[in-house]
């Protein structure tokens, strides 16, 4: 039985929204599920990469599937960059990457703070990439890519640059992975 380890969005935890409804659906599907805490508050994403290898070190790459939302995918793909697991499933991958800066408002770099904003300003997805070579789910919202285009650009761009990929867009639904849509198409295609 394969283990998922999963971990949530930026400042949350798993009573933050439906997580449960999440973890649920894989575990219906026979797999193994561990909600990873972050510990989002004064860290970096070198802190959240270091805290969620931590638990991966206790797992066999080839029996686990790394998985996120958001800035948790982001986690989990810079995770998997470096010791590839079996799968990677990302939901709603943050567009915080070196690439997607030139066209980002400021405000959401004020809203993540200095040192969070200055790392993703050199955090290239180019350079990370090529290091993916599992089999890899893109998840993103049809609203969400409405409303913050960069997102579906950039789960566009992982879709094309990961060799063994697959994007699916779930109708009809914004930036919640807990939304009962969302969690549908997940069951549907895990």
């Amino acid at each position: 039985m394969k283990t998922v380890l999963f971990v949530p969005g930026f400042m949350e935890d798993l009573r933050s929204r439906d997580y449960a409804a999440v973890l649920k659906a894989m575990q219906k599907k026979g797999y193994r599920t561990v909600f990873v805490p972050i510990k989002w508050k004064y860290t970096t994403p070198e802190n959240w990469v270091s805290e969620l290898e931590k638990v991966y070190k206790r797992y066999g790459a080839d029996e686990t599937i790394l998985a996120g939302f958001s800035f948790g995918a982001v986690t989990a793909f810079l995770v998997a960059a470096k010791r590839n697991p079996s799968e990677l499933w990302l939901f709603s991958l943050s567009s915080y990457f070196a690439e997607d800066t030139p066209s980002m408002k400021k405000s959401w770099f004020r809203a993540i703070g200095k040192r969070r904003a200055e790392y993703f300003r050199k955090l290239s997805f180019n350079d990370k990439v090529a290091a993916i070579n599992c089999k890899t789910l893109i998840f993103i919202g049809e609203n969400e890519i409405s409303k913050y285009p960069s997102m579906g650009k950039r789960a566009s761009i992982a879709n094309d640059k990961i060799t063994n990929s697959r994007l699916f867009e779930v109708s009809d639904t914004g930036h919640d992975v807990a939304d009962k849509m969302y969690v549908d198409v997940i069951r549907k295609h895990i």
